[in-house]
Formats: C-alpha cells, sequence, structure tokens
C-alpha cells in the first residue's frame, strides 16, 4: 500500500512519521511545511494582527517552557523516512507531486488545512490525528482548552476522515490518555500523541488487510472550535497554574474509543 505522510515540522510529528514509515511492506512519500514562511507572516501580521501576535506570544511561551526540547526527550527520534519540504501542502507543485506518487492512504498530523482536492487523491481518503476531542473540541490547542476548562475527561485526541469542515469528519477512534496530579499540559500532549500515533498504524493496518474505507462515527454534534487567536499569552500564564489546580486530585486511565471495529 501506498502511503502519503503529511506532517508538522516538530518532534511529535517527527514521531508520528517515525512509526508510520516503520510499518512493512508499504511504500511512502513523507512531507513536511515550513512554519516559519516570510511571506506566510507577513500576510497575516496585515490582515490579522492579533493572530499574528497571538502566534509570536505561542513561541514566546513554548520557548519559556521548554517545550520543544521536552518533546526531543520525550519521543526519542530514531530515524524519519526521507521527506521533501514544501511551502504550502495545497500548492500545484505538491499536487502535483502527490498525485504522481498515487497514495491509497494519506495520514495528516499537524498541517495547516489541506484542500479537497488533495485529500481526494488516496482511494482510501485521509485520516488526520487531531489533537483534541471532537466535537467538542475542534481546531487548535484543544488539549490545552480542555484542561484550562476543568474537562480534563475530554483531553485527548480524534483520529478522523478529513472532508472540508475542519475536524469534523467520520471519527475512526478516540484517544484518551492516562492523567494523573502530577501531570501538565505538556505530559497529558505527549501520552496523547504517543497514543494516538500507535492506534494511527493499527488503523493503516487494518485498512490494507480489508483494503477498503473503514466504517466511522458521523459528528452530528457542532462542537466548538478554538482558534489560534483565542490563546493569548495571559491565557497561557494563566493556564500554568490554573491547569495544575484543574489537575489535583485526578486519576483516569487510559481508554481507547474504536468506531471502526463496530
Amino acid at each position: 500500500m501506498k502511503i502519503c505522510i503529511l506532517k508538522g515540522p516538530d518532534p511529535r510529528h517527527a514521531y508520528f512519521a517515525q512509526k508510520v514509515s516503520s510499518l512493512p511492506s508499504h511504500d511512502y512519500l513523507c512531507l513536511t511545511h515550513r512554519r516559519v514562511n516570510k511571506n506566510r507572516l507577513l500576510n497575516m501580521m496585515i490582515k490579522s494582527p492579533v493572530t499574528f501576535f497571538n502566534r509570536v506570544s505561542k513561541y514566546i511561551f513554548y520557548t519559556f517552557v521548554k517545550w520543544k526540547l521536552r518533546e526531543k526527550v520525550y519521543f526519542k527520534i530514531n530515524k524519519i523516512p526521507d521527506e521533501f519540504i514544501v511551502e504550502s501542502y495545497n500548492s500545484d507543485e505538491t499536487f502535483d507531486l502527490i498525485s504522481d506518487f498515487g497514495p491509497d492512504l494519506i495520514v495528516v498530523f499537524g498541517t495547516p488545512i489541506i484542500s479537497n482536492r488533495i485529500m481526494n487523491l488516496a482511494q482510501f481518503g485521509a485520516i488526520n490525528l487531531h489533537g483534541g476531542i471532537s466535537p467538542d473540541y475542534k481546531g487548535g490547542n484543544t488539549i490545552f482548552w480542555a484542561l484550562y476548562n476543568g474537562e480534563v475527561e475530554k483531553a485527548g485526541a480524534t483520529l478522523h476522515y478529513m472532508i472540508e469542515k475542519v475536524d469534523s469528519g467520520d471519527i475512526l477512534a478516540k484517544v484518551y490518555p492516562d492523567i494523573k496530579s502530577t501531570d501538565d499540559e505538556f505530559t497529558v500532549s505527549a501520552k496523547t500523541f504517543e497514543y494516538a500515533t500507535n492506534e494511527m498504524c493499527r488503523i493503516i493496518k487494518k485498512i490494507d488487510s480489508e483494503h477498503r474505507i473503514l466504517p466511522g462515527e458521523k459528528q452530528t454534534e457542532k462542537g466548538k472550535l478554538y482558534l489560534a487567536k483565542d490563546r493569548t499569552l495571559l491565557k497561557d500564564f494563566i493556564g500554568l497554574f490554573r491547569i495544575k489546580k484543574n489537575l489535583k486530585n485526578v486519576s483516569l486511565i487510559k481508554r481507547i474509543e474504536r468506531y471502526y471495529d463496530k
């Protein structure tokens, strides 16, 4: 089976690519995008100063809490497949690259919004690893928001088919990590992405063995969509204390809800 991996540039995304590409008897095409794009940043600064400021603030906060360093230590990246660096996943060049590869399946983690014409290139569809429990938490930073809002039981990830509407396709699985009072946003996120990556590999194996699009659970509720601009630098630092308070005396076990096995 031919698998196209579309991923973000961080260690958790590299771990995802490493695990998926280690599955035997498959051909892979791995693409990642440049997060820091001068033209994109300039356009964002002009069109949406609030979003631009919040993106910069998030970078400052993540540097403060040493997020990327902690990711490198946690995920222990050994080897990732050879990858193509693209400026945009929705460009004609990217479309031609993926089309020429002819994927059976596209798997996605940590990318901007992908266009329909890219998603439709794979006969078994495109599956996204969304770092949040849909439909309650759609969009970005959704593990943070679940912890911040005191809905610790809704911190986790959703593996779903991709459609035009963000994080709204049929759900294949929901992954909830074990959470205890000594956890923080990073450890909850890291465990979530580790477990969800393993679940993605399980789904890939099932698609390969059954050679079909798997059934999923339709999302009938609208839920809430969180945008990048919603997470401000002030909320970041308030969150350090608020999340610690919300995790006090918490003890949740790891669990996975699978809809494709029904």
